[in-house]
């Protein structure tokens, strides 16, 4: 048995963003996180978060912060609504 089985179709996680945007949101109106924060308090794979912010950012709901040092994880914050 292969790793690659255990994880779920791409139809899947998108069909499961609407919820997960939500629940992100949610989260990142408290302050920024990473992706593995993230992830870790939705309960979901990284690679599935990824997915989710990167469509957040993608449509302006979420930006990334300035990284102190090169080898940090960038932090995503919320954008304000109307902004």
């Amino acid at each position: 048995m292969t790793g690659k089985s255990s994880l779920r179709n791409l139809n899947e996680v998108f069909r499961d963003e609407m919820v997960e945007r939500d629940r992100i949101a949610a989260l990142l109106r408290m302050g920024p996180l990473t992706i593995p924060e993230v992830a870790a308090r939705v309960g979901a794979p990284v690679y599935e978060t990824t997915k989710w912010v990167m469509a957040m950012r993608r449509f302006g709901r979420v930006r990334e912060l300035p990284k102190s040092r090169a080898d940090d994880y960038f932090r995503y914050e919320l954008v304000e609504e109307g902004r």
